[in-house]
């Protein structure tokens, strides 16, 4: 039954055009944009079990090796993007984004009506706004 139901989520995946499955991106993109973060993702691949039948020829240890030669190329190509991002973080460090105000237009509610309360509730996240 779960390959069954894998299968019919990937599919429904590549009809809209998307090519790879993330399970966790969402969460961590939105409280980014709440705490006016500016964030990148970085995605690691690692495995097909979710849209790719095994090959037939691989038995489980093999296609765990398999697995294990996908995280380690993108542990390696992940850490190379983020030296690399680090070296060059001088360029982008004074540059504003957009993400630091994310909230400015978010709160409808009158200001005199945001009891105390709720404002030491939402903390740093509203104050600059209210």
């Amino acid at each position: 039954m779960i390959e069954v139901l894998a299968s019919e989520r990937s599919s429904g995946h590549r009809r809209w055009g998307g090519d790879l499955i993330g399970m966790t991106a969402m969460p961590e993109a939105k409280l980014a944009r709440e705490a006016e973060l500016s964030y990148a993702l970085v995605c690691l691949p690692s495995d097909y079990d979710c849209w790719r039948p095994p090959p037939t020829e691989l038995d489980k240890h093999e296609l765990l090796k398999e697995i294990i030669g996908n995280l380690t190329e993108a542990a390696a190509n992940a850490i190379a993007l983020i030296r690399e991002a680090l070296r060059r973080f001088g360029e982008i460090a004074d540059v504003p984004s957009p993400a630091h105000s994310a909230l400015e237009l978010a709160i409808w509610t009158a200001r005199d009506r945001i009891g105390p309360a709720s404002r030491k509730g939402l903390g740093v996240l509203i104050e600059k706004y209210v």
